[in-house]
């Protein structure tokens, strides 16, 4: 399916239509995910400070298996890892010695935002949809996809840069309330891999910091 022209259109359409073409692009987001079992990809990331006026770039490698399994391994420029498996986070980064554990994970907002990977939840559902231009993206290759959190989030709003015709995720973009912007690219995408559980289970290293996160209240 071709849809090159809709943002295009989005200039003479009402508030109402925008909205829908919005979903429609949401959808196909998820249909596009909604098959797929596993997949893993290299990304680059780049953090913009606000406040620091600083950039920090870093890369790695992704991996997500349905129906709740995640896992970024950070390579560059220092190791980390954020492992997801169920209903819980960690955060391991062997520089600081230091193990994050969120055993509540999948309560917040964050989670909304990437379950559509593991093929569950409806994006309308938890944040507003609006179809967007973005500085360097082609309107005739990519739409451009924004969500903004319905509820209380860690963050103002997503921007999903998805390839067309099927919607595939190509960049992340997620702007906090302090004005500090997160990009994400993928790259090198390989789907229906056989990505085995073993990759997703963490085990504590003995001797570090392990820091539990509260529950919600």
């Amino acid at each position: 399916m071709k849809a090159v022209a809709v943002v295009f259109v989005l200039l003479a359409l009402d508030g109402g239509a925008a909205a829908q073409d919005a979903r429609a692009v949401a959808a196909l987001v998820q249909k596009s995910y909604g098959t797929v079992r596993d997949f893993k990809a290299a990304f680059e990331q780049e953090y913009l400070s606000k406040a620091l006026g600083r950039r920090k770039r870093s890369s790695g490698y992704l991996y997500v298996k349905r129906p709740d399994k995640m896992r970024w391994d950070y390579r560059e420029p220092n190791p980390k890892h954020f492992l997801i498996n169920g209903r819980t986070l960690y955060i391991y980064d062997p520089e600081l010695n230091q193990v994050i554990v969120d055993r509540h994970f999948v309560s917040s907002q964050l989670t909304a935002a990437v379950s559509f990977l593991w093929g569950r939840g409806r994006l309308e559902e938890g944040f507003h949809l609006a179809l967007e231009r973005y500085p360097g993206v082609d309107p005739e290759k990519f739409w451009v996809l924004e969500l903004r959190p319905r509820g209380p989030a860690q963050f103002t709003r997503m921007l999903l840069v998805l390839e067309k015709p099927r919607a595939v995720v190509r960049r992340s973009i997620i702007e906090d309330p302090g004005g500090n912007v997160n990009v994400i690219r993928f790259s090198r995408v390989s789907v229906n891999v056989g990505l085995k559980d073993q990759a997703f289970e963490f085990t504590i290293p003995k001797g570090v910091d392990v820091v539990e996160v509260p529950g919600p209240d």
